[in-house]
């Protein structure tokens, strides 16, 4: 929040809190008024027609509005007739919209004419018949001292409000438009602004300043409804709950200066991940397992609480502690950088124990079709919220589990290596975080490897080139700006998905890797001769002109049987190519199609099976002898 504190400011404070958080801190705008009333617009095409001319009074009110009625048009009348006799009530050769102000205060002075040498007169314009409440104000009081304080030498003789008044009359059923705009032009004739002169008091700037040191120390911003609420921008957000999605500006956000990291850490038990997490800045530790011994970062301990109050004894589950702490941090209230959850699993075994004692279930099988869903619904929907929060880390541990074996398609068994918490959860969790790390002990030896395979578990937004660091804070922060800042930069030119090659044919002179030919990655070469990729091609096409390196493509046998394959393939891609053919049709099953039980071959005599016999053959009948 500025520190420059103007009239508009305290004054909506004063009127309600809540009005001026949403406007002042959160800067949350509203769907503009499109009323022919609008105080703001017709306060504005006032000033604008008193300083500028009436022309530019009424261009200014008709283009803030999508489209006129006749109520638009009659506020242009009001405007046209009365700003001429305004305008007639103050001296000539003042200033208009003088700004005044210091590094604590900012206002602007309606007008500023000058009466001799340092000595001003100064006047604000209002476009209202109510007086009253305008008179009692602090705000010519504020800008005389202000401007005082910051012009040494110059003096505000006097100070005046000129009020406009509002001319309200409705069109009555009887009587036509032209009837009612002439009755209009009556009352406008009439009606004529005054000035009132505001005697300076001192105490109104002492109240000001006041109601500054309470604005600013203010935390809590309360409701405060009042007569004001019909006029309120925010009345319908507040008071009836209406809420509307504010779309973002329409403009690239700048991905390099995202600075949060979302890290998830798992290993073995006491293998360094507290005291990894400890050497984040300014960290604050959810701890569940009471492992906090060697680390000096502040803590919450998520556990059950119990209180005696007389003969009743309270619990308060871990699980409603975390979710409290959570409650809290998004309040934003506290210069912590870093929160650390030591260990999710812990957690998630407590939101169990949640939703079933708030259930009155003793295990999930008890209601086994929605239990489940209820756990996991609760604890994401709560973890998402804490990884949302708007602090510089978040660092979720969890110990890592090798108890499950993988069964690979060989038949042996093999133990994975994961996060200690279910595969679905964890997998959803995984997606929530920039990395996924694991700390490997070895000894005294301890390292930070991002290594993912089908038995190791990993993942994340980013993609790390070292895969095993030192653990230390600096060697990760070193990592994760070049792992982000590759991200940023494969985003900035068309994002880091790989394009998907397009279909290969019996016609094109690339030879399409099979199975067992399949080589290693080889490191990035330099790039090759244009004539020698040229030759490869052809030759890999059978182009007997080339020279062939390679002989094993001369001596496969071609499957009788691949054009029908590749046809099939191509009109419906969900149909799988045999695996040992190649681009060129070349089987490279050992035996060739001769040995291949897929191949559909023709149909010899020898082939061809004995008709069956007919199992209701016609019965014989007997002729009729003749007489």
């Amino acid at each position: 929040m500025s520190t420059r504190c103007s009239h508009s400011r305290v004054e909506s404070f004063n009127r309600c809190p809540f009005k001026y958080r949403l406007r002042y801190i959160e800067g949350l705008d509203t769907i503009p008024n499109t009323e022919p009333d609008n105080a703001l617009i017709l306060g504005t095409a006032l000033h604008t027609g008193i300083e500028e001319g009436i022309d530019q009074a009424l261009d200014f009110y008709a283009s803030s509005f999508p489209i006129l009625t006749d109520d638009h048009i009659h506020e242009m009348m009001k405007l046209e007739a009365l700003i001429p006799k305004a305008k007639a009530l103050l001296p000539p050769g003042g200033t208009f919209e003088l700004p005044i102000g210091n590094s604590d205060f900012i206002g602007f002075m309606d007008y500023l004419a000058p009466v001799d040498k340092g000595t001003f007169d100064l006047y604000d314009f209002k476009y209202s018949s109510n007086s009253k409440s305008y008179m009692v104000s602090g705000q010519l009081h504020e800008y005389k001292y202000f401007y005082e304080l910051t012009h040494p030498g110059h003096r505000i003789r006097n100070m005046y409000f000129l009020f406009v008044p509002k001319v309200k009359i409705r069109q009555k059923k009887t009587e036509t438009l032209a009837q009612f705009r002439d009755r209009l032009r009556e009352a406008l004739n009439g009606a004529e602004p005054w000035l009132e002169q505001v005697p300076f008091n001192l105490y109104k700037v002492v109240d000001f300043l006041t109601d500054v040191k309470h604005m600013v120390e203010e935390t809590e911003f309360p409701k405060n409804p009042n007569h004001f609420c019909g006029w309120c921008e925010y009345e319908e957000y507040c008071q009836k709950g209406w809420d509307y999605m504010i779309l973002p500006k329409n403009e690239r956000r700048n991905l390099n200066a995202t600075k949060k990291k979302v890290v998830w850490i798992y290993g073995a038990p006491f293998s360094g991940k507290t005291f990894f997490a400890n050497q984040f800045p300014d960290p604050l530790m959810l701890n569940t397992d009471g492992n906090i011994k060697f680390v000096d970062a502040p803590y919450i301990a998520i556990r059950d609480t119990v209180t005696v109050e007389g003969r009743l004894t309270k619990r308060h589950l871990a699980w409603e502690v975390f979710s409290d702490a959570v409650a809290e941090l998004e309040k934003k209230q506290n210069d912590f950088k870093t929160i650390v959850v030591d260990l999710l699993e812990d957690t998630y075994e407590a939101c169990r124990v949640y939703i079933c004692d708030r259930q009155g279930w003793k295990h999930e099988s008890d209601d086994s079709f929605r239990a489940w869903d209820m756990v996991t619904s609760e604890f994401l929907n709560t973890i998402k919220r804490l990884v949302d929060l708007d602090y510089e880390n978040i660092i979720l541990i969890s110990h890592e589990d090798r108890s499950r074996d993988l069964t690979r398609k060989s038949g042996d068994k093999i133990s994975s290596i994961r996060p200690n918490l279910r595969e679905k959860v964890a997998n959803k969790v995984a997606g929530m975080v920039d990395l996924v790390a694991r700390i490997v002990a070895d000894d005294n030896d301890r390292v930070l490897s991002f290594k993912t395979s089908e038995v190791i578990f990993g993942g994340g937004r980013l993609t790390v080139r070292n895969k095993e660091i030192p653990l230390d804070y600096e060697a990760f922060c070193e990592v994760y700006e070049e792992a982000n800042q590759r991200a940023a930069g494969a985003m900035k030119h068309g994002g880091n998905t790989p394009a998907t090659p397009a279909p290969e044919t019996a016609d094109s002179g690339e030879q399409r890797p099979t199975r067992r030919g399949r080589k290693p990655k080889e490191e990035e070469a330099p790039a090759p001769d244009p004539e020698a990729v040229e030759d490869a091609d052809r030759a890999a096409a059978g182009d007997p002109d080339i020279p062939q390196e390679q002989t094993e493509p001369e001596v496969l046998p071609k499957c009788p049987d691949g054009d029908r394959i590749f046809a099939q393939h191509n009109e419906n891609p969900e149909i799988p190519l045999c695996p040992n053919i190649d681009a060129g049709h070349h089987c490279h099953k050992e035996g060739g199609p001769d040995a291949c039980p897929l191949w559909d071959r023709p149909k010899t005599e020898e082939q061809e099976p004995t008709p069956m016999m007919d199992v209701n053959p016609p019965r014989r009948t007997r002729k009729k002898r003749d007489a």
